[in-house]
């Protein structure tokens, strides 16, 4: 009877650690599929909240370049209306004189002519100078690819003409510069932030003083620099360290956003740049850019944004 209870005693405890062998691996298998449950809707989360902030970041990135047309809309209406001017003035010409009696002479057969072909030109120039800002303004679609950047840095001086020869001389330098990897818009928008900055750091009325330089020129290794330099007011040496943080700005209230400098500080970053800056004040500053020469190993791909 004794050997028959510790037999059943036995049993029961054998019973009892099987039953909590099977409850503890239920548990553990629960907890498992809780914890994949868990980590997948974590990755889930992650890849929403990503795709958000690499939208917001893209938005941004278009915002600051309408702004940034938006400053222009000025200038640009004025070196748009000037060849419009003389477009119409020679074709109302052209048109009057078509509508007189009589054959024309020769000399007035070559005047139509003259006339015409002006207008021919002015048209060349608007059309040009609606290409640069359709460049600048297209929505993004942060597609990189091989650029030419002296082409970039001719849109780029055009579009901010009309600012820079009220104060200073353009002089600029980009033959034989190699093509970069990257996106034409986006660096359009960089150079052309640059510009206007050097612009606005020199006061207006003395421009056989002053000077804005765009230098471009190929770099140690695979790598392309330009220098964006100007004879303005410069920047005071505790400032040089904040001007890439955001909303930034030493300019007046509504001439500034504060944007410019760290979207374009972003955008390099992103190209696989640097920009780096240097000033002295009273004396003037510049901004030098690296960018990566396009090779044919590079596919095009988006540009990631830097958050």
């Amino acid at each position: 009877m004794l050997a028959r209870a510790f037999n059943r005693m036995a049993a029961e405890l054998r019973d009892t650690v099987r039953q909590k062998e099977w409850l503890a691996k239920a548990e553990a298998e629960s907890s498992e599929r809780e914890m994949r449950r868990y980590n997948a809707l974590l990755e889930e989360t992650v890849r929403q909240r990503t795709a958000e902030l690499e939208e917001a970041n893209g938005q941004l990135l278009f915002a600051d370049r309408l702004a940034t047309v938006g400053q222009l809309a000025a200038s640009v209406g004025h070196e748009i209306n000037n060849p419009l001017a003389f477009i119409l003035g020679n074709l109302g010409y052209v048109r009057e004189e078509l509508g007189r009696q009589g054959t024309p002479s020769s000399l007035e057969r070559e005047e139509w002519l003259e006339a015409l072909a002006e207008a021919q030109e002015g048209a060349e120039r608007v059309r040009l100078l609606v290409q640069d800002l359709k460049l600048l303004s297209r929505a993004d679609d942060a597609g990189s690819e091989a650029v030419d950047l002296g082409a970039v840095l001719r849109s780029a001086s055009k579009m901010a003409a009309h600012e820079i020869r009220l104060r200073a001389r353009l002089v600029m330098q980009s033959e034989g510069v190699p093509r970069v990897h990257g996106n034409a818009a986006r660096l359009c928008q960089v150079f052309l932030n640059l510009l206007l900055n050097a612009a606005h750091a020199i006061t207006p009325g003395a421009v056989e003083r002053n000077e804005i330089r765009l230098i471009a020129r190929r770099g140690e290794g695979s790598r392309v620099l330009v220098e964006v330099s100007d004879t303005g007011c410069g920047i005071p040496p505790e400032n040089l360290e904040r001007i890439f943080r955001p909303f930034f700005t030493t300019k007046p209230a509504g001439v500034g956003s504060g944007l410019g400098l760290s979207v374009c500080h972003r955008i390099i970053t992103a190209h696989g740049g640097d920009l780096s800056v240097e000033s002295e004040p009273g004396r003037g500053t510049t901004f030098r850019v690296s960018l990566p020469v396009h090779s044919a190993e590079q596919p095009s791909a988006p540009a990631p944004l830097v958050a």
